[in-house]
């Protein structure tokens, strides 16, 4: 046997020592040929004394070599600046170097290669081929940690209260005596029902309970019951299993209440649940267990409830819209927040509140408002509530062209009601006015038969809910 065949024999046995218990297949033997290429990654092979044995063919035509014209160069005479010598005689590595070559950056690695514990010459390798490449993968890692950042605020800000005690502003005795209720079952697991018309600062309230409460450090969960579309109230509530339904996730999905454990999970609204979803929510909150749609199995939840209403439940009980043993459940505690319109002696307090915050968000300086412009107001009766003074605040602001004072005349016009009692003309005569705000009232009455659920309100009025929506923007109402 000459030395090429000995050598080839060798070979053959090295390969087949490298790939261990797997059989050297033809896909195996194109990918040995595939890495020699250095297609995607350069090769340079050197002996100890840092003369060159092997270059892929990719990199030989970097450097205008033609085939085999390599050999017996030294490594820095192809690149000067390149320590891949100094890996064959010291065997320490240098990963992820940048090495310059031809007046191109590169992202090499140094690897000595050792035999019977001896090094006998290193191996350089290519990881890109260019700079801008590196350069160009930092760029998508620091897009995939900005999506990351996102998305894990998301979540935060879904699973976490944000107001506090502080945060409930108001100095009437009915307020503060709903205030002062809520801090004393703050503590407790107490489940409890805030009633209270839309504006009135349900949400806020039920932040707070949760942030004084020994759960304050567990998640706090909003459900926007009328939101949920009526065929996923099952499904976002209590969760399914993986094909539970068409178009199910393939791993399942916990529902609200799971992502609760622990903590709080707020259903605001909740006179806007279906029937059907009523009966569950009476067994979870009877057996504190959930059942997984399409599951076969029970799951032990520990949450404490707070429920919101903007209707009165036992109207809805009467018209047998609502169960009369969940509202007995649900009504362990109940706190009544009382409208604007029944403590309009809070209205300058907000006023100067919200025009502090006002100023600072739209970067103005409107501190004042006349007392004309004020008593207009003391005299409205607020549907909205705080919201809407807030909201008409903001308005008045931006109404104000010149002087730091809101003036009568900067107020929105739909405050100027007939029963106000002031010297301006109140009532306006033309037919569009009159339309909209029968359109308005019409919206409004719809809103409280229907529980707020404005799927139902649209069908009722006979309208698309897009134009629904586009309705309670124009009419600022808000359910």
């Amino acid at each position: 046997m000459n030395s090429i065949d000995t050598l080839k024999t060798k070979l053959f046995e090295t390969v087949m020592e490298s790939i261990g218990a797997y059989k050297l297949t033809p896909l195996l033997i194109e990918m040995i040929k595939f890495l020699l290429k250095g297609i995607y990654e350069g090769l340079i092979l050197v002996d100890k004394d840092g003369r060159i044995e092997f270059i892929d063919k990719y990199s030989e035509k970097f450097f205008g070599l033609g085939p085999g014209e390599g050999v017996n160069f030294h490594v820095t005479d192809l690149t000067p600046d390149t320590n891949l010598h100094v890996v064959a005689m010291t065997g320490i590595p240098a990963i992820g170097q940048i090495q310059e070559a031809k007046g191109e950056k590169r992202i090499v690695s140094r690897l000595p290669i050792k035999k019977d514990g001896e090094i006998i010459g290193a191996i350089g390798k290519v990881l890109f081929h260019k700079f801008e490449e590196i350069e160009e993968l930092n760029k998508r890692i620091d897009n995939l940690k900005l999506e990351i950042n996102y998305y894990k605020k998301g979540v935060k800000d879904i699973t976490s209260s944000n107001y506090t005690f502080e945060n409930l502003l108001g100095n009437s005795e009915e307020f503060l005596k709903a205030k002062e209720t809520a801090m004393r079952v703050a503590m407790t697991d107490t489940k409890v029902l805030i009633e209270g018309e839309s504006g009135t600062g349900k949400e806020l309230f039920a932040h707070s309970i949760h942030n004084l409460s020994k759960r304050r450090n567990r998640p706090f969960i909003r459900v926007n019951c009328p939101s949920i579309p009526f065929e996923l109230a099952e499904s976002e509530l209590f969760g399914y299993e993986r094909g539970a339904f068409t178009g199910a996730r393939t791993d399942g999905k916990p529902g609200k209440f799971e992502l609760s454990e622990g903590g709080t999970i707020f259903l605001d609204e909740v006179s806007s649940l279906p029937l059907s979803i009523q009966a569950k929510l009476l067994r979870v909150l009877q057996e504190n267990e959930i059942e997984r749609l399409g599951a076969k199995r029970v799951i032990k939840v520990n949450f404490r409830l707070i429920a919101a209403t903007n209707v009165n439940l036992n109207k809805l009980i009467e018209t047998g819209r609502f169960r009369s043993d969940l509202l007995y459940r649900l009504n362990t505690v109940s706190i009544k927040i009382p409208p604007l319109r029944e403590r309009k002696e809070d209205i300058p307090f907000y006023t100067k509140y919200f025009l502090r915050e006002i100023n600072k968000n739209l970067f103005s300086s409107v501190l004042n408002i006349s007392d004309e412009a004020l008593r207009v107001m003391m005299n409205y009766n607020w549907p909205g509530n705080v919201r809407e003074l807030a909201n008409a605040l903001e308005q008045s602001v931006l109404n104000v062209s010149k002087g730091h004072e809101i003036q009568l005349e900067n107020l929105p016009q739909y405050i100027f009601e007939i029963n106000t009692h002031h010297s301006k003309k109140t009532f306006n005569f033309k037919l569009k006015n009159i339309l909209e705000n029968a359109e308005r009232e019409a919206i409004k009455e719809a809103l409280k038969f229907a529980g707020g659920n404005k799927r139902k309100v649209a069908q009722l009025m006979g309208i698309q809910r897009s134009s629904l929506y586009q309705k309670l923007k124009k009419h600022q109402l808000t359910y």
